[in-house]
């Protein structure tokens, strides 16, 4: 039986470990997950820089199924640092898919094996109808 540890693969083991990587989501938030229709919903995303040197433009945006909700750029960040950016959404009935991007068009010159860590796992709201008393 393999222990926890053993099944964990870690950026730094791949084939290229970080080598050419420039930016790394290191956090995407819906908060809440489940709201009420007329509930305002916070989705957050948090970008690292992970490469040698100051990136003078990091593109991002945040998503709603096929509509970008906000989308920005930030400039002049150093080696190891990371920039939050959030955006309200009120809730309406129905599945909505969330999601988080980082350099959407690859400005940033990453190989495409190392454009993986730009795009997070998306979440998934549902919102249902409240139930009348």
């Amino acid at each position: 039986m393999k222990s926890k540890e053993s099944s964990i693969i870690k950026n730094e083991d791949t084939i290229e470990g970080r080598k050419n990587d420039k930016v790394e989501v290191t956090d995407f938030s819906v908060k809440p997950v489940k709201p009420k229709p007329g509930e305002q919903v916070l989705i957050s995303i948090t970008v690292k820089n992970v490469s040698g040197r100051t990136l003078n433009e990091i593109p991002w945006q945040i998503g709603k199924d096929k509509e970008i909700l906000y989308s920005g750029e930030r400039y002049n960040l150093p080696t190891g640092k990371s920039f939050k950016v959030s955006v309200s959404w009120t809730s309406v009935t129905g599945t909505h898919f969330f999601f988080g991007d980082v350099d959407p068009r690859n400005i940033l010159k990453e190989p495409r094996t190392k454009q993986f860590n730009n795009f997070p796992q998306g979440v998934d709201v549902i919102v249902s109808k409240t139930k009348k008393p």
